[in-house]
């Protein structure tokens, strides 16, 4: 009885917060549960709020039957609170994805409209690689991104120039040539905050890229073996593109080569070390400059590389034999994408001839899909709409503002970061007056072919109901640079122990799997 006392007043502060207080403007407001208000609730983490209160804003002032207005929570669970509760009057959730859909509206209507003004429609506007990941198993989109970024190696320029790099690691091999180069010169490589801070975005990458696309989301993510039997146990036990990632950490997450306390700190705490100098590198999203708004004039000495592409990848190629020749493939590919050559440069009937090298055209696929593969957690910011709101229309109306073109230039203008959208003209935003970091967000987004990222609205719920993943919950990066040498492991060890936690508990995530 007291459990359920204590739920309902839960459950009733919880409404009663929504109704008294939104973000907007800082104002006390009380939400019209209507068919004509739409009532947004929104997890603000990392891209601030401004960017939302212009986007309101435009859209009020754009037409006369609807009204919106929201209230914010840094804290997710805080936002979704009053999620698929009783009572329950929020029309549009800006939040993390979630796996059950069962209460969502579906979202296509809203991708296969046409903004007026426009000449191509919403979903023709979205990067493909994103919608990949977004489109559920059932064919329908049930969320779709407000926000998020890209996630890549941020490095400082001016470290790198004192190092005497010049050339900007193709691959992870000569990443770990550079975090030497800069490590002889007195500068710590890398750093990055608790728990292994944003490198398991580049574990995600580094998989896809060893693995290729096609087996991360359609076997890896959908539990399902070449045979096509899921679930299944194999997935987890293979070898693959994890292992590989791994491998890669082995040479550059070393106690020498990351700043003290990494395991340890917040990523506010690292993220200003590391703008002060204290490290070299750190993997970072677009919200980085965001977060650190305090830091503007620090930010302009940083930048995103593209990432490199894992070098293993030539276990997978035929045509290409080790690292040199791995480098010229990628230095060729980025040739054509920086507009300094053209594809036909290189082009010798169905392959490509480089230096007088042959490379099939399977090999050139390979890499260029590699590196063009760009980490993001787009995925991860997900607008959605509860089928039991009253104003679903009008939730669906903001949405199309928001995908317009208006709506793309408000949030870039305010959050000077990408979506994985563009203008319907085919165009990103107007970067003039953008520092290096931010316009190279937009030039990575704009050449990605695939976003490889956890959040998957496909993948198998043994992953969103039994609670699998793919390093198992295994703290690999702590445990490959942690200060004491009794708590750290090689990369073998590592590896045991994610087979050891598949071993003692693939029974349990497919027992939990809902009916």
């Amino acid at each position: 009885m007291k459990k359920t006392i204590m739920k309902a007043l839960a459950v009733f502060l919880a409404l009663t917060m929504v109704s008294l207080l939104s973000a907007c403007g800082g104002k006390k407001q009380q939400f019209a549960n209507s068919a004509t208000d739409i009532e947004i609730s929104y997890w603000n983490a990392g891209l601030g709020s401004q960017w939302l209160e212009n986007m309101i804003d435009a859209f009020n002032k754009s037409q006369s039957k609807y009204h919106a207005a929201y209230h914010a929570s840094a804290n997710q669970k805080s936002a979704a609170a009053t999620y698929g509760t009783d009572g329950d009057t929020v029309d549009l959730y800006l939040l993390i994805m979630r796996p059950d859909k069962s209460q969502m509206e579906p979202l296509d209507d809203v991708l296969n409209a046409t903004v007026k003004g426009e000449g191509k429609t919403i979903k023709d506007k979205f990067n493909t690689g994103y919608l990949s990941m977004m489109e559920n198993a059932d064919g329908h989109y049930y969320e779709l991104s407000y926000g998020g970024g890209v996630v890549g190696i941020v490095y400082n320029k001016e470290h790198f120039k004192k190092a005497g790099i010049t050339q900007l690691p193709r691959t992870t091999n000569e990443l770990a040539i550079a975090a030497d180069k800069l490590n002889s010169k007195g500068y710590t490589p890398f750093c990055h905050f608790a728990a292994g801070g944003y490198w398991t975005n580049m574990s995600e990458l580094f998989f896809s890229q060893y693995d290729g696309n096609d087996y991360y989301v359609n076997n890896f993510y959908a539990c399902k073996d070449a045979a096509g039997n899921s679930p299944t146990k194999d997935v987890f036990t293979a070898k693959d593109g994890r292992y590989q990632a791994l491998k890669v950490y082995e040479k550059i997450i070393t106690p020498e080569y990351v700043m003290g306390g990494s395991n340890s700190i917040d990523h506010v705490n690292a993220q200003t070390q590391f703008l002060n100098g204290s490290a070299s590198m750190m993997v970072s999203g677009s919200w980085l400059s965001n977060e650190m708004s305090n830091s503007k004039d620090k930010m302009k000495n940083f930048a995103m590389m593209r990432s490199p592409v894992i070098s293993a990848i030539t276990d997978k190629c035929t045509t290409i034999k080790g690292e040199g020749e791995l480098r010229k493939v990628i230095s060729a590919i980025d040739s054509i994408a920086d507009g300094d050559k053209k594809l036909d440069d290189y082009k010798n009937g169905n392959d490509y001839v480089i230096d007088g090298k042959t490379i099939s055209a399977a090999d050139w696929e390979t890499v260029t899909n590699a590196r063009f593969s760009v980490p993001t957690n787009f995925t991860g910011h997900c607008a959605s709409i509860p089928k039991y709101s009253k104003c679903v229309d009008g939730a669906k109306e903001f949405l199309k503002f928001f995908y317009s073109d208006k709506g793309y230039k408000i949030y870039t203008k305010a959050v000077k970061a990408p979506l994985p959208f563009t203008l319907s003209s085919g165009d990103v935003a107007d970067t003039s007056g953008f520092s290096s970091f931010e316009k190279s967000q937009f030039k990575m987004l704009a050449e990605a072919k695939y976003t490889p990222t956890e959040y998957i609205a496909s993948k198998h719920r043994i992953f969103t109901d039994g609670g699998a993943s793919s390093f198992c919950g295994v703290d690999y990066i702590s445990a490959l640079c942690a200060s004491n040498k009794d708590d750290r492991k090689t990369v073998n060890q590592i590896w045991d122990s994610i087979q050891q936690k598949v071993e003692d508990n693939y029974k349990t995530w497919v027992s939990d799997i809902k009916k």
